[in-house]
């Protein structure tokens, strides 16, 4: 296999991502992409965002998308969770730290009114400002962002108390469990796991998220399946077929003509994809090509 495939810095922007982006209570009803009962309203405005990003995987109109909804829906958690994953894709660390503590305010205003959701909002504004501590200050800070990442799990404990099988609350929870076992070579895949696999919803997140898990520890059938039912979920995002091609480029052989076909399907949405990962796939599609262009 080519080394020259990388992997090492996506589960962790991907955590982020997810981790930052998850619904709150609003006046205004829309359907839960996390519960099929009992579920919660979020604004219609900030649902069409997160939607954007990652069930279509269309960054470019989910910026525009979080500009609309900023007008109304200022007080929702997720509007600036969502902020923050995109000022991270930018390398904007700054503009992620004044967003998480948006996030953190608005997490804030919902104790006593929706204490899960609190909790997982404040756990998601501590994640944001140990990321932008290690990324501002670099590596040698992260003793400084210890305190805010046990902050972090003691929220995510506290929200388990309320309800251990909500559905928003797993899927955050199983990608850190995930981010933890692909760092630690030690920890039990499977149980790191369990958050997403038995309760965590959408599926494209969480499939996802299983898929990252067995591509990072050189699984790769299992990663296959994986994101075979993501796509099944969310045929549209060119991020899970770039994520599909490197997995079968990883199996190798006969199939690198495969990884080559889902290279170029991520590529023929270029207009809506980060400028950064459009330039990563294109690199990673070239290299598997023997250094000739894709085609887009």
């Amino acid at each position: 296999m080519n080394r020259s495939l990388k992997f090492g810095s996506a589960p962790i922007a991907l955590l982020l991502t997810a981790l930052v982006s998850f619904a709150t209570a609003m006046p205004v009803r829309a359907a839960d992409p996390f519960r099929s009962s009992n579920s919660k309203a979020i604004g219609t405005e900030t649902q069409k965002a997160f939607e954007l990003m990652f069930k279509e995987g269309n960054y470019a109109a989910a910026v525009k998308q979080l500009d609309v909804a900023i007008r109304t829906e200022a007080n929702e958690p997720l509007l600036f969770a969502l902020r923050a994953a995109t000022f991270y894709a930018q390398d904007d660390y700054l503009g992620m730290q004044v967003a998480g503590k948006r996030v953190r305010a608005n997490a804030e205003a919902l104790r006593g009114k929706d204490n899960l959701r609190a909790h997982i909002y404040l756990a998601a504004s501590d994640l944001i400002e140990a990321g932008y501590i290690v990324k501002a200050e670099g590596l040698s800070s992260a003793a400084k962002a210890l305190p805010l990442v046990q902050d972090v799990f003691d929220n995510i404990r506290k929200a388990q108390d309320i309800d251990p099988k909500d559905p928003e609350l797993n899927l955050i929870k199983g990608y850190i469990d995930m981010l933890i076992a692909s760092v630690l070579p030690l920890s039990d895949l499977e149980s790191a796991l369990a958050s997403l696999k038995t309760y965590a919803a959408p599926d494209y997140l969480k499939w996802r998220g299983i898929a990252l898990a067995y591509r990072d520890a050189r699984i790769p059938n299992l990663a296959l399946e994986a994101v075979n039912k993501a796509l099944a979920a969310a045929p549209n995002n060119p991020d899970l077929n770039y994520l599909k091609g490197q997995i079968l480029w990883m199996q190798g052989g006969s199939n690198i003509p495969e990884a080559k076909k889902e290279f170029e399907a991520a590529l023929k949405k270029a207009k809506q994809l980060n400028p950064s990962l459009l330039a990563e796939i294109r690199q990673q599609c070239q290299n598997l090509s023997g250094g000739v262009k894709c085609a887009e």
